[in-house]
């Protein structure tokens, strides 16, 4: 049973953490995973729908194309280990399982980005909690990995899932704590706690 349900929210109802936050919240689709902790995320973010550009209706809502945003995001507050990047490098442990379970469960799915008071890292990501939406397809996006695509502007999106804290919760990573005072801290300390107790994931295997 998930320990955090957010089924009330909508996308108009944001933000889906209720406090002070750097940026509105975004609605988007996950084209890639970078590894454990970091996402590729297409959004219709600055695109108009309502007038201007090049939109199609399809009958159920307007559709832009061609104006896709890519955004890197770093899952706020948690840290999965590293993944190989090339030959050159050696992974940690647990990494890859991180990677695969964050790519079966985000992979093409519909996704709400809420932020907190720092939206961006050193590295130019932003820094977000994601939040799985109740739409359950899985989208065919591999044209968004160039941001050359269509995507459904669907504002009537309800977050479901809390994505970073089932990451912590699963045993596939651990609380990042450079950002340990985030508003989430205590719930993925709690998550983290329950993890171990359960020798769930790198837990059980990685000292």
């Amino acid at each position: 049973m998930l320990h955090l349900l957010l089924a009330c929210h909508t996308l108009d109802s944001v933000p889906v953490v209720e406090a002070p936050h750097c940026r509105a919240d975004v609605l988007g689709y996950v084209v890639a995973t970078l590894d454990g902790d970091t996402i590729r995320v297409a959004t219709l973010e600055g695109a108009s729908v309502s007038g201007g550009g090049d939109t199609a209706d399809t009958g159920e809502g307007e559709v832009v194309q061609g104006a896709v945003t890519l955004l890197d995001v770093r899952l706020l507050g948690i840290d999965a280990p590293e993944i190989a990047h090339d030959d050159t490098e050696v992974a940690d442990c647990f990494g890859p399982e991180a990677e695969d379970y964050v790519r079966s469960m985000l992979l093409g799915r519909q996704v709400i980005l809420s932020f907190d008071l720092t939206c961006t890292d050193m590295y130019d990501r932003s820094l977000s909690y994601v939040y799985l939406t109740d739409d359950e397809t899985r989208w065919e996006l591999d044209d968004c990995t160039e941001a050359d695509c269509t995507l459904d502007d669907d504002a009537s999106a309800t977050a479901v899932v809390p994505v970073n804290e089932m990451i912590v919760r699963g045993g596939y990573a651990r609380v990042f704590e450079e950002f340990d005072d985030i508003r989430l801290a205590e719930t993925y300390y709690r998550a983290q706690d329950a993890a171990q107790a359960k020798n769930q994931g790198l837990w059980a295997v990685c000292e």
